[in-house]
């Protein structure tokens, strides 16, 4: 039964995340554009741009909670593993119960964001200081990320539970998810291995 209920959010949150990460990554290269023609213009052609500064501000709002539930579902926020990687391999039941409570503890406080993001929203009527839109856009993309992570973190205390009771397969293949975005460094370990092979036979013969 929660294998199931964790495979049927999962056939959500994996593309969704996906799609938001990509969106978030559009945003950064927008905002990185937007920060270099501000230079250009400020330093080079001495015409400051004053609409700059508040839209690559913007950008970042946007990004940093677009990429929130990525994070989330593949654990990639900053975090010291030292511990708890000692307690995963050998108490694993007991981790995946502080894991749980971790889960819980996290959709509390992104329930007490969204309550906060609302009361904030509220008062987004008045217009953006050197853009013309109300911040209404602005404020509304905290609690509508927040209530879409509370997702992901149901899908998280489901993974928990099922631990608890001994089932550790990893349903949401949130690894298989994470290294899709890891290509790179993936690409760079076999292109090491017959260097050092090749070294090693040197070595031999000589």
């Amino acid at each position: 039964m929660l294998r199931a209920i964790e495979k049927a959010l999962n056939t959500v949150t994996t593309p969704l995340s996906k799609v938001l990460r990509h969106v978030a990554g559009i945003l950064l290269l927008t905002m990185t554009l937007i920060v270099v023609a501000q230079v250009l213009y400020r330093y080079v052609l001495n015409i400051p741009l004053s609409w700059t500064d508040e839209s690559s501000r913007f950008l970042m709002i946007y990004m940093t909670y677009l990429c929130l539930p990525f994070v989330y579902l593949t654990d990639k926020n900053i975090a010291m593993t030292f511990v708890t990687e000692i307690l995963e391999k050998k108490t694993p039941r007991f981790f995946a119960f502080l894991a749980l409570l971790a889960h819980i503890s996290a959709i509390l406080v992104f329930a007490v964001w969204i309550k906060f993001g609302l009361n904030f929203f509220q008062t987004g009527s008045v217009m953006a200081d050197s853009l013309p839109i109300p911040m209404f856009y602005i404020y509304i993309i905290p609690p509508v990320m927040m209530a879409l992570t509370i997702l992901y973190a149901l899908q998280k205390c489901i993974a928990s539970l099922r631990g608890m009771i001994g089932d550790f397969e990893d349903v949401s293949k949130t690894g298989n998810t994470a290294e899709l975005f890891e290509a790179s460094e993936a690409e760079d370990k076999p292109a090491e291995e017959p260097n050092e092979t090749q070294s090693f036979e040197s070595k031999t013969a000589a």
